[in-house]
């Protein structure tokens, strides 16, 4: 389902719903060509260009113009199809139906993937006339979205081919061939792989490169020294860096997620947070609390209750020991304090940035956290109120526990839930049906009742 950054053209189907005190009325409708939609008794309301949410309040807010108490909620059921061309060194180059949902990397796939001979790092992309250069492996590895656009009318992709590549092997988080991106820059290279790995020994590091007459030269690199800004180091096609590891007999503890860091620590990203990747030398005796304060301490979107320590079995499987670090850093209860071990990972997870929407609505489920959304904006992007929800009992639980009525509940955090109940009888079709089914049975007694008589006599 489209999300609230999503935006409405010409050729998307709406549901529009407006509920009333006594009734609800409820249609489909086309954005048309001149990006309008017609709901009676509302009229025409222009909505192309604008997000899903955007929509959303234009809608209720001309609802409301009309009727005293209306609520409305619009959703997408069938998002808009339009045709792209996709050219160059993909398998099967083409034109390819495709929606405003799907991103670049999409419909590559759809069209086969790129050929062994093709570039990731430089497709081009073409909309309204200008072409520009995204790097998809920056979105494979990091998760960067910026280089995965969403699909728009008329947009073009070509697949060039491969540029040069070069070769990272040794002590460096993800070794490989790459080929080069934009900027021949060493250092931008290392951060998109992830980096040099904790035991590298990077004082140590080679650079071997193909001169002009074709025979390969080896030069010493002193990592630290090339890489901190503004120094670099320029790489060339064919070049391969080498980083040695060090022996290492200290013992070891890992930490990995929502910590702040150091600057020694590896930087990642998880739901769009910051996370780090991190090795430090565990002297005897320390515990949970010494580790986190050498990281830099929790982030403040850290899920400090879901904290654990992976820990190697002595003759079984790994163990996962909880870690309530809420307890330990807030409650200042030394319970969970722990002593370390060679070998152990804390990991402390991002809190997740979800709001649930439960109950009676049309898609119950998880949605974004977005700090300018109301619940019942929330329940909209659900696809509004069912028929037989009692959106006036709808409540909003925190994370601590705490519930309030929609009405009156303080502004969503993140984990928050809302739910919708369903009425016990609604509308006078409920009334109706049990009626009838009153009907039905007094019928069939009265039957029985001559019948069996009928035998007496």
């Amino acid at each position: 389902m489209p999300g609230p950054d999503y935006r409405l053209g010409p050729g998307d189907v709406l549901d529009v719903q407006i509920a009333g005190r006594l009734e609800v009325i409820r249609q489909q409708a086309v954005v048309d060509l001149e990006g309008a939609i017609n709901v009676p008794p509302l009229g025409a309301v222009p909505l192309a260009g604008l997000t899903l949410l955007e929509a959303h309040r234009r809608v209720a807010q001309r609802a409301r113009e009309v009727f005293r108490f209306a609520e409305a909620t619009v959703t997408v059921m069938t998002p808009r199809t339009f045709e792209i061309v996709v050219s160059g060194e993909v398998e099967r180059p083409g034109m390819l139906q495709a929606t405003a949902l799907r991103r670049v990397h999409d419909v590559i796939l759809d069209s086969g993937g790129i050929t062994a001979r093709g570039s990731t790092r430089r497709v081009l992309v073409t909309r309204k006339g200008i072409e520009s250069e995204i790097d998809l492996l920056a979105f494979q590895l990091r998760g960067d979205v910026t280089q995965n656009p969403l699909m728009e009318e008329g947009l073009k992709i070509r697949v060039p081919a491969r540029a040069g590549s070069v070769t990272l092997t040794g002590a460096v988080r993800r070794p490989g061939e790459y080929e080069l991106g934009a900027t021949p820059s060493l250092r931008a290279l290392l951060e998109l792989v992830g980096g040099v790995s904790q035991s590298a020994a990077d004082g140590d590091a080679r650079l071997t490169r193909v001169g002009a007459d074709g025979r390969k030269e080896t030069f010493p690199l002193e990592m630290r020294v090339a890489l901190k800004p503004p120094a670099d180091v320029n790489l060339q096609p064919g070049d391969a860096i080498f980083v040695p590891a060090i022996s290492v007999l200290q013992d070891l503890v890992e930490v990995r997620g929502a910590f702040n860091g150091t600057p020694e620590s590896t930087k990642a990203t998880v739901a769009g947070k910051a996370t780090i990747l991190q090795r430090l030398e565990l002297a005897q005796g320390e515990r949970v609390r010494d580790v986190v304060v050498k990281v830099g301490g929790a982030a403040a979107y850290a899920d400090l209750r879901l904290a654990l320590v992976e820990r190697n079995g002595v003759t079984g499987p790994r163990q996962r020991i909880p870690i309530d670090l809420h307890r330990l850093l807030v409650e200042k209860d030394e319970a969970p304090n722990i002593t370390l071990q060679n070998g152990d990972v804390v990991v402390l997870p991002v809190v997740e940035d979800r709001v649930f929407v439960l109950g009676e609505v049309k898609t119950p489920g998880a949605h974004d956290f977005r700090s300018d959304l109301t619940p019942r904006e929330y329940v909209a992007l659900a696809g509004g109120a069912t028929n037989r929800a009692r959106l006036d009992n709808s409540v909003v639980t925190f994370r601590n526990g705490r519930t309030y009525a929609m009405a009156d509940a303080p502004p969503l955090e993140p984990g928050a839930v809302v739910t919708v109940p369903e009425v016990a009888v609604k509308w006078w079709q409920d009334y109706l049906t049990i009626l009838n089914a009153i009907a039905t049975l007094a019928t069939a007694y009265t039957g029985l009742y001559f019948i069996f008589r009928g035998q007496a006599n």
